[in-house]
């Protein structure tokens, strides 16, 4: 049995009593204890102050599950042929505006978890680009998101992996194949018609085309802004998804701040198809079939002739200027609407020689299907040479045919001149009868053309075949008719007329000046009788 009387050792006891304290009153401390109770309380603790709330009651758990999303992003290239960069005032922004109404419109429709937006314009980058195209003659630039909610947390379940894949193959089968059937130029052209802040007439004769590059999956900010090369799926790229190899992650040697430098360490061979991956829109020569084609797919837009060769093509900022150099051997104008493949031009308007089309004048440089009957066809071929007016055509290539006459068969217009129809013995008016012998000459009037044309002619047969009436005809003077030794007047009628006198005819005021001309003849004989 345990003491009743408390020990007197002064340390403590290594076990606890196995009996209660006897203790009627219990202790106060002023400090809380530095062991816990073995045993429980025997009630609840009583505080002399209420404790404060620091923070509200934990609100039920909520029965939603949580939805997690993930952005699938397109990223894109659209050129135009006219300058874009070179509108003024409010005229680009209008422009821009309408460009990605219309990708949207074509790659999103009617989707409200779609959007398209502008990364860059002119090389004006408007937000942090995933890749720079530094090199690249893009007028636009853009991206397409599309926000997928995820089937599981992590968004790579196969359910999601088949969705991005879906998305994005929309978004670039849409867009290539508008940019290949043309309903993206119509679509744009409406948006561009529509704007207040353009001329309608921008769309006359625009061209467009463009490029779509595979998706982009992100939950947040698009790469890691670190490149490294791949090496192991042979893109001929450089990535930033952060899924380097582990030797180019544990030496960051490997890894550079941009694109460019990427690929200028790792693809110098081929900087352009490295850091353009779709193509980088520039123009090279497909010179099997004479013209210019834009460095992109095949498929991406009518001018896209597929991904230039580093080796063998050169690359230029627009078609005419290929065309100038690759292509010399064309008509600039010619080449450059060839590679446009545009359908609406129509010629320079400039005259050349018409040999060639089998036309002995000069021709227009114009499409005969427009009904202009001066056009002789366009000019293909860089050496014709191309003269302002008919007029000038006429005097350097035909010099030996009266201008005048060459220019009026050049632009089908009429000529009132006369020419001498030797064979007939007339003169014939050119604007009634035109002459098919173009060496002929011509004259201002009937009778320089009986007197100088159809000189051993009488004026009174050439102006009677040629249908001139001859009353009135005559200066009523009188002149020497040598083969019937007489005077007669310059007239046409009964006698004394003798008909119209002779271009080389001297002519006399009088009878008796001509009459004292042939003395020896009598003067009863002298003038012509009845």
């Amino acid at each position: 049995m345990p003491s009743l009387q408390p020990s007197q050792s002064v340390r403590p006891s290594n076990m606890p009593s196995l009996q209660p304290s006897q203790s009627a009153q219990p202790t106060s401390s002023l400090s809380p204890s530095n062991n816990p109770s073995v045993s429980s309380s025997q009630g609840p603790s009583i505080s002399s102050s209420p404790s404060s709330l620091t923070s509200p009651p934990s609100k039920p758990p909520s029965k939603k599950p949580i939805s997690v999303t993930q952005n699938v992003t397109n990223n894109g290239s659209l050129s135009v042929s006219i300058d874009v960069c070179a509108l003024g005032g409010n005229e680009r922004p209008a422009f821009v505006a309408a460009s990605i109404a219309t990708v949207e419109s074509i790659a999103c429709g009617t989707g409200s978890a779609c959007n398209a937006a502008m990364r860059n314009t002119c090389g004006n980058s408007q937000r942090r680009l995933s890749r720079q195209l530094q090199t690249s003659n893009w007028q636009m630039e853009y991206e397409v998101t599309n926000t997928l909610t995820c089937a599981v947390a992590s968004c790579d379940s196969p359910a999601d992996l088949v969705a991005v894949s879906s998305v994005s193959n929309s978004v670039t089968a849409s867009l290539s194949s508008a940019m290949s059937n043309g309903s993206f130029l119509t679509l744009l052209s409406t948006n561009l018609v529509q704007s207040s802040e353009l001329d309608p007439s921008i769309v006359s004769c625009l061209v467009v085309w463009g490029v779509t590059e595979t998706a982009v999956v992100a939950n947040g900010e698009i790469g890691t802004g670190r490149f490294y090369p791949d090496w192991i799926f042979h893109s001929g790229t450089c990535l930033e998804d952060g899924n380097e190899p582990t030797h180019m992650a544990n030496d960051e040697s490997w890894l550079l701040d941009s694109l460019e430098e990427c690929c200028e360490r790792y693809f110098s061979w081929d900087t352009n198809a490295c850091m353009n991956v779709k193509g980088s829109g520039l123009w090279y020569a497909d010179v099997f079939n004479d013209v210019c084609v834009t460095d992109c797919d095949v498929g991406d837009g009518n001018n896209c002739g597929g991904q230039a060769n580093v080796f063998s093509d050169n690359l230029y900022a627009n078609p005419r200027k290929c065309c100038e150099t690759e292509l010399a051997w064309q008509f600039v104008e010619f080449c450059e609407a060839k590679s446009f493949k545009s359908s609406c031009y129509g010629g320079s308007g400039l005259y050349y020689r018409g040999d060639s089309v089998g036309v002995n004048v000069c021709v227009k440089d114009c499409e005969p299907a427009s009904g202009d009957r001066t056009c002789g066809g366009l000019v293909e071929e860089s050496w014709v040479v191309l003269h302002d007016t008919a007029e000038d055509c006429c005097s350097h290539e035909y010099s030996w045919i009266d201008n005048e006459l060459c220019a009026a068969r050049s632009t089908y217009s009429t000529l009132n001149k006369y020419w001498a129809d030797k064979t007939n013995g007339k003169c014939e008016d050119d604007s009634v009868v035109p002459t098919e012998d173009l060496s002929t000459a011509l004259y201002d009037s009937i009778e320089t053309c009986c007197s100088e044309g159809l000189s051993w002619l009488s004026k009174t047969v050439c102006f009677a075949a040629s249908g001139v009436s001859l009353t009135g005809l005559g200066t009523n003077k009188f002149y020497i008719d040598f083969i019937n030794q007489q005077c007669a007047k310059d007239c046409v009628g009964t006698a004394p007329c003798g008909g119209l006198a002779q271009q080389w005819s001297i002519l006399f005021d009088t009878e008796d000046d001509c009459c004292s001309q042939i003395s020896w003849i009598p003067k009863k004989d002298c003038t012509k009788k009845a």
